[in-house]
């Protein structure tokens, strides 16, 4: 995406104004697994000389004795994936560190097994790891007692914390190709705020995952998210209007009493709104086209709109401000790659990207999107899908307007629809 930026369309069109409201619907850091260390295995050597037998000795039968056995319970581990496992470790669930290598040196191969014996009876957390030290699977809490057998499946595990402001009440993890999102997995647990939960024995593959509080009211979603092995998910919910935010415009596309797309560039064409939408399409490659919304120019603001583009596309929705087609700071995101960033054009020539592209799941690849764009004493935020996505102190532009739009890149003739744009004045 290093060359995104060639040629620039530009319509400025005047609109009216009116008044709505805002509905407000990382990545994330992994929690650091302890240093595993396999163990040198240690061998202690007893030698002695030979006594010679005395003479004329009998030979006296020893009594028999059994064989001993070591104490506690076994775990057969049964590698039932297509990847040895180099190193296995079994913890008490209350302790903090994996400590040692249980196989010390052996490899459980794949299709093959291997016994641990002489575990004490209690619960244990389990992990078995590949050659190159990364996580095959981990199960929490398992209780071994008597002889115990233990399925490397590579099943996947997903852990939640809940760093946002309210109880998670339900969750639901859906497969990517679901039409629906099933059934609510805590079912009646909650999540408490700062509070974690384990999602165990997952089959691998591309989810969907979805959080909302105990009245049923979305906290946030990510989409398309692989689970292999261990995945973590750090929850942060969807951030609240400025408190002095006031809004002042509203439009929802339903009629075009704001004259919107009555006329068109070169290599785009504005449609009036029709269905409830206001579409651009970009006939031609390398094309960052939008339109004005103007009845006032803000300094403090936060900007909003829904957005959607053609699927399998290397299109992208864009919201911006600034004082005119010259200048103007520029957040866009990629539905296709699920990326986004924040761009300055200065006197008509882009400057290095303010965010560079960055994935972020919070991004539906194949819906709507809402993009909202705040500047609030002097720092510049974005937010997809009312998640927080970055933010960084900038300042141009005492005062501007808001643009909403789209760009294409290699790729041509294809459509970006928008809905909903509200905008607020901090005051």
């Amino acid at each position: 995406m290093g060359n995104r930026r060639r040629s620039i369309v530009i319509i400025v069109l005047l609109v009216l104004f009116s008044l709505a409201c805002r509905p407000l619907l990382s990545t994330p850091e992994p929690t650091s697994e302890p240093t595993l260390v396999p163990a040198e295995p240690t061998v202690e050597a007893a030698a002695a000389e030979a006594t010679a037998t005395p003479p004329n000795l009998e030979a006296t039968t020893a009594p028999p004795t059994a064989t001993p056995r070591l104490k506690g319970s076994g775990l057969e581990i049964i590698n039932d994936t297509d990847q040895d496992i180099w190193y296995l470790y079994v913890s008490p669930t209350d302790h903090d560190e994996w400590g040692d290598d249980r196989l010390g040196g052996d490899i459980i191969p794949a299709g093959g097994s291997y016994t641990v014996t002489g575990i004490p009876n209690g619960e244990y957390d389990v992990q078995a790891r590949d050659a190159y030290d990364d996580s095959i699977q981990t199960t929490w809490s398992l209780e071994i007692t008597g002889d115990t057998v233990w399925w490397v499946t590579a099943r996947s595990v997903l852990e939640i914390m809940n760093s946002s402001a309210n109880e998670i009440g339900m969750l639901y993890l859906s497969p990517v190709e679901s039409e629906t999102w099933g059934w609510d997995i805590l079912a009646g647990d909650i999540i408490e705020v700062h509070g974690s939960y384990f999602v165990h024995d997952v089959e691998p593959g591309y989810y969907d995952i979805r959080v909302e509080d105990i009245d049923e009211n979305l906290i946030e979603v990510v989409y398309d998210v692989y689970l292999d092995g261990d995945h973590f998910w750090n929850v942060v919910g969807m951030a609240d209007l400025p408190p002095t935010a006031v809004l002042r415009f509203e439009e929802d596309f339903s009629d075009n009493r704001n004259n919107w797309g009555l006329s068109s560039p070169p290599g785009a064409v504005f449609s009036p709104p029709a269905n409830g939408e206001f579409c651009i399409e970009v006939v031609d490659m390398h094309i960052t086209a939008w339109e004005w919304y103007e009845p006032f120019r803000p300094d403090q603001f936060v900007a909003e709109v829904s957005c959607v583009v053609d699927a399998f596309t290397d299109a992208s929705c864009g919201l911006g401000f600034g004082p005119d087609g010259d200048n103007l700071y520029w957040f866009e995101i990629s539905p296709n790659d699920q990326s986004f960033a924040l761009f300055l054009l200065r006197d008509a020539e882009w400057q290095p990207a303010l965010i560079e592209w960055t994935i972020s799941k919070n991004i539906s690849p194949d819906g709507w999107n809402y993009l909202s764009l705040e500047r609030v004493n002097g720092v510049v935020s974005v937010f997809i899908n009312g998640v927080l996505q970055g933010e960084i102190a900038s300042n141009h532009f005492p005062t501007g307007r808001v643009g909403l739009g789209g760009s294409t890149y290699d790729q041509a003739n294809v459509t970006i629809c928008m809905d909903d744009l509200r905008v607020w004045r901090i005051e």
